[in-house]
């Protein structure tokens, strides 16, 4: 069984692809008019089976593309950063990310000292406790591949991409407030959504876009290109649309169609495949050796051989500069998305859960080191948050 994303659920649908993007890759797929079938399953990351869908949480996006050349995973979240970059701490993200069956959610002095020892955590940190911490269903929250990815075109010129889904019936999120008026009981809402909206032919969707970096920018761009903390500025890298992905039918049998899917960052395709992102290459051997046990007959397929110089790779001076990171630049974009891309009122419910959850720390020194971390995200609100607590 699985540990993380245990409580889940999906649909069956189509990708059509309606843009054009061979001057980046050959992948079948991605060319012009090609309808795919495709599997999703959303989960939650840390809520085991019986446990509520309306906690706080990051979502699993998981897509399989059925193409003729193999199967293709992308197996992504509903946030387009994470907590880590280097997969060594990915065991103590774990440990201080537990859950408890008892009434109480988290440990909170755990979980906000491995945040405070851990300062590249700090954006995904304000996107968790901002609004879309509790998307309101499955159906009203993006999907992001979050990993860098290549691309190779048929001329064999490399690329790398980001990928995004968004949502098309646009975002929506519960409060905290909300979430209380959701009877402790009533635990597959979202996944309940999802089937009703299937069923009465109201069909949810998303269009997919990709970031395209050119080869040679990962190697001279003034940030790391790898670091899943950050996002790319799409001000020098626009989104650039590639189809829409639409669920159309519920599984006739979830455990078979969903549960059994086995959907792995090592399933690739001609003309898509991996880069050096420690995080991704850490989940492409994980995933394969956890689904060998997990699925009866062992489906998922093994970790791709190292990509020949004529289909992608990378030399030694990006694998390297994909370990590099500036601590001094931890927390620049956690402020960019709370000054600029929240509003006032959503600061302010931001300050709100931040709060709730200092008070209950029984460390003072770790309270007023979480306080550290705020200023160090922006000043006001470090100022507002140490004022409410007193």
């Amino acid at each position: 069984m699985r540990i993380r994303h245990s409580k889940g659920g999906g649909a069956l649908g189509f990708f059509h692809t309606t843009g054009d993007v061979r001057a980046f890759t050959h992948a079948g797929l991605f060319r012009p008019g090609i309808r795919t079938d495709v599997v999703v399953r959303f989960s939650a990351t840390l809520g085991y089976r019986g446990s509520r869908e309306a906690w706080r949480d990051l979502r699993g996006f998981a897509v399989k593309f059925l193409t003729p050349d193999g199967e293709y995973d992308l197996v992504g979240n509903n946030s387009p950063v994470f907590l880590l970059r280097d997969e060594a701490a990915f065991a103590s993200l774990v440990v201080a990310h537990k859950m408890y069956k008892d009434g109480a959610v988290f440990d909170y002095d755990r979980l906000w000292d491995f945040w405070t020892t851990h300062p590249e955590s700090a954006h995904q940190v304000a996107w968790l406790l901002g609004d879309r911490g509790i998307p309101r269903t499955w159906r009203h929250q993006d999907g992001f591949g979050s990993h860098t990815f290549q691309w190779v075109n048929d001329a064999g010129a490399r690329f790398w991409v980001k990928y995004h889904l968004r949502t098309d019936q646009g975002i929506e999120n519960l409060s905290e407030r909300d979430t209380e008026s959701i009877d402790d009981t009533e635990v597959d809402h979202q996944r309940a959504d999802l089937r009703a909206a299937i069923d009465r032919g109201d069909h949810p969707s998303w269009t997919l876009s990709v970031q395209v970096m050119p080869y040679e920018d990962a190697r001279t761009d003034a940030f790391n290109a790898f670091d899943l903390t950050k996002v790319w500025p799409q001000a020098d890298y626009p989104l650039i649309e590639v189809g829409r992905l639409v669920l159309d039918r519920n599984p006739d049998d979830e455990l078979a169609e969903i549960e059994q899917a086995a959907f792995a960052p090592s399933s690739f395709v001609p003309g898509i495949g991996p880069s050096p992102d420690p995080m991704l290459l850490s989940r492409i051997d994980a995933y394969w050796r956890f689904h060998q046990h997990r699925v009866q007959d062992g489906v998922a397929r093994r970790p791709p051989a190292p990509f020949t110089a004529s289909e992608g790779g990378w030399d030694d001076d990006l694998a390297r500069r994909a370990r590099t990171w500036n601590p001094d630049d931890d927390f620049r974009q956690a402020g960019d998305l709370v000054r600029r891309v929240f509003d006032d009122a959503a600061r302010v419910r931001l300050r709100a859960t931040v709060v709730a959850q200092l008070a209950e720390i029984n460390d003072p020194a770790l309270r007023q080191r979480a306080i550290a971390f705020w200023h160090r995200i922006d000043e006001a609100e470090g100022a507002a948050i140490a004022a409410a607590l007193g």
